[in-house]
């Protein structure tokens, strides 16, 4: 693969996980900011407050580790970015 595909396709995955990321984020702001809701819709189903409260909780926490992994990921895909960047600008210092 040359260095224009290689950075195409470096390119192509950091947008991708800056996608996820922000996607992620508002998901857990939308958690977060739902609280009250979603433990009183855990208790419909008969669940104490709190039971519903630790299912609550337990999402939350799911859903953070997630978020840690796909921050992890973003980071990953812009080092990968940079270092094509950095061969093409070696490349293009030794022509």
């Amino acid at each position: 693969m040359d260095l224009k595909e290689e950075l195409q396709v470096a390119a192509d995955q950091l947008s991708l996980a800056r996608r996820r990321f922000v996607r992620g984020e508002e998901g857990l702001r939308l958690l977060n900011q739902s609280r009250e809701a979603f433990i009183n819709s855990l208790r419909n189903t008969g669940l104490t407050y709190a039971e519903a409260k630790v299912k609550y909780d337990n999402c939350l926490d799911e859903q953070e580790a997630a978020q840690q992994q796909v921050q992890q990921k973003m980071e990953y895909a812009e080092r990968m970015h940079q270092f094509v960047l950095h061969k093409i600008a070696l490349q293009t210092a030794t022509a």
